[in-house]
């Protein structure tokens, strides 16, 4: 399934998240041995032949779903237990980089270039607060494994009363068939591809320990979001798929270049419905940054893209059965290397 729209409220589903709690357990190329970057810099940065592409900082925004960036600092630093093994896990861990590629020319001129390889797949954590969740009590399975973690040192009441739901959505950038293609020249930089974000709703649960006690947080993976609990959530009876984990994603072709600008006013824009726009924030504000002599780079893209999503994650994010285009807009910051 494909790009999404953000989370919808549950205002009138909070009968259905019962069964929520109970089920729920990423300068000028003057030669082609050489791209020189960074007009009127003193130094130039050679990345030779061909060069990796590291992005390190990545920010989406994605029109009526979420604002959100990667590394997401809003993923608390916690002891993660998957339920399903009962071992640690550490796919909320995001290491560096976001993506990576590696270019080399295309053809005679020295400022086309091609990817012709690619790092693996990147799972990229970000936190989602649907306004209007209600924070449900955490199952007794999940107070005992917490308390497990901890070695007895809270009792269960105190575990109880703060622990709260926790959603964390796993984004991935996917493979797709087209040709990533980039030009560098003269500290401008540009990449064109085809965009598809992909994602998938982890369910859990976050202990916060009490002011003034010593212990750490601790999070239990409980679950992914799946037809049938979407179904369930929407009030209609669960198909024969009703163990499917939902996937939505959005896809796009894009250029993202050093020169583009994406500014939006919070006033204008719908209320995302997986995380509410951050306090104090009026615009939404992505500036691409010329190649400097380190090789660092900042460069921004937006299309519109379509929600690819089963009809009951629509009808449950939307209150619709239908997704109209939205507005896609990517900052990626990294640094280019000689490879």
């Amino acid at each position: 399934m494909q790009p999404t729209v953000r989370l919808s409220i549950f205002p009138k589903r909070a009968w259905a998240l019962g069964v929520f709690a109970a089920l729920a357990l990423a300068g000028t190329v003057t030669r082609p041995a050489s791209a020189l970057v960074g007009p009127g810099d003193d130094t130039d940065l050679s990345v030779g032949r061909s060069f990796v592409q590291q992005a390190t900082h990545v920010r989406l925004y994605i029109s009526n779903y979420a604002l959100f960036e990667e590394p997401d600092p809003v993923v608390p630093t916690a002891i993660y237990i998957d339920a399903a093994t009962g071992m640690p896990t550490n796919e909320l861990i995001l290491s560096l980089p976001c993506e990576s590629f590696t270019f080399a020319p295309m053809g005679p001129n020295p400022t086309h270039y091609a990817a012709v390889s690619a790092a693996p797949i990147k799972q990229l954590p970000y936190v989602i607060v649907p306004p209007g969740f209600p924070q449900l009590p955490a199952p007794p399975e999940v107070v005992a494994a917490i308390q497990g973690v901890l070695g007895g040192a809270l009792n269960s009441d105190t575990i109880a009363a703060n622990t709260r739901p926790f959603l964390v959505a796993i984004g991935s950038f996917q493979t797709t068939p087209g040709i990533i293609q980039a030009k560098l020249a003269g500290g401008r930089f540009a990449v064109t591809r085809d965009v598809e974000f992909q994602v998938r709703i982890r369910i859990g649960f976050m202990f916060r320990p009490p002011q003034g006690v010593s212990v750490p947080r601790v999070g239990i993976l409980t679950g992914f979001l799946t037809r049938g609990l979407a179904d369930t959530l929407i009030g209609v009876p669960s198909g024969a798929d009703a163990n499917d984990i939902v996937v939505y994603a959005w896809h796009t072709p894009m250029t993202l270049n050093t020169e583009n600008r994406f500014v939006r006013s919070i006033a204008d824009e719908p209320p995302p419905v997986a995380d509410a726009f951050p306090a104090g924030l009026d615009k939404i504000r992505f500036r691409g940054r010329p190649v400097d002599r380190a090789g660092r780079y900042t460069i921004v893209g937006f299309s519109q893209a379509q929600l690819q999503a089963p009809p009951e994650l629509i009808q449950f994010f939307f209150g619709t059965t239908t997704a109209t285009d939205v507005e896609f807009a990517i900052e990626e910051t990294g640094v280019l290397l000689p490879n």
